[in-house]
């Protein structure tokens, strides 16, 4: 919920047999609370230029691993199924963040599990109506819409996946987001809408890793961050 980061043209027939593999291009949009931006002097007009809020984002997905980057600059998050984790490169820095997968943070400080609901909805995407799954914290919401007969994804490729509830949404779902809903209360909302469908065959060098060993200094006991170096 409170990593930005892992936030930020037409095809006729979006329907596929198997689990999809491929890139997803979804357009991005933000919209900041009034008090917040007040508070810390931000807007979207100077996160696009600082490059912390870029207007695409392309996911690429392969065997129950993705790549998410944005249309320009030079860092990508990268999750691998076999680490589940999600970790954050930029090529201009050696330190790699990583999110732990398998611990959706508010439930384990809160101890209390979101609330997560089915609605059917009037939205159309790409000439395709949506349902959508909506998740509750206490911080805010997620609203994952999808229509099951598309762009399918077999949930049992990413159970650990419980950051965002992910893992939950798929279980749902069993198909990719067709558009992504990020409401964080009393500071932003982010929209991500499905725009463009590239199906390809994903070469695993994608989402290959640099050489990687623990950060001595960055070091958590609790929380579901951890912190690598680059070798």
């Amino acid at each position: 919920m409170k990593n930005i980061l892992l936030l930020l043209f037409l095809i006729p027939v979006l329907g596929f047999s198997q689990n999809f593999e491929g890139t997803l291009v979804y357009e991005n949009d933000i919209k900041i609370a009034e008090k917040f931006s007040k508070q810390l002097g931000m807007t979207k007009e100077k996160m696009m230029e600082s490059g912390k809020f870029l207007e695409e984002t392309l996911i690429t997905y392969k065997n129950g691993n993705y790549l998410s980057k944005p249309n320009k600059g030079k860092i990508k998050v990268v999750y691998l199924s076999d680490r589940n984790e999600i970790l954050t490169i930029d090529k201009k820095s050696e330190l790699v963040p990583a999110i732990k997968a398998e611990i959706d943070l508010e439930t384990e400080l809160k101890e209390k599990s979101p609330k997560i609901t089915v609605e059917q909805t009037d939205e159309i995407i790409l000439n395709t109506k949506c349902s959508k799954v909506i998740v509750v914290w206490e911080t805010g919401t997620y609203e994952y819409f999808f229509n099951s007969d598309y762009l399918k994804m077999d949930s049992t490729l990413y159970n650990n996946h419980k950051y965002d509830m992910w893992s939950e949404y798929l279980k749902l779902s069993n198909s990719l987001p067709l558009k992504i809903v990020k409401r964080m209360y009393g500071m932003m909302t982010i929209t991500m809408t499905l725009k463009e469908i590239k199906k390809h065959s994903v070469n695993d060098k994608v989402f290959k890793l640099p050489k990687l060993e623990l950060s001595k200094e960055f070091v958590f006991s609790k929380g579901n961050q951890v912190y690598y170096v680059k070798k």
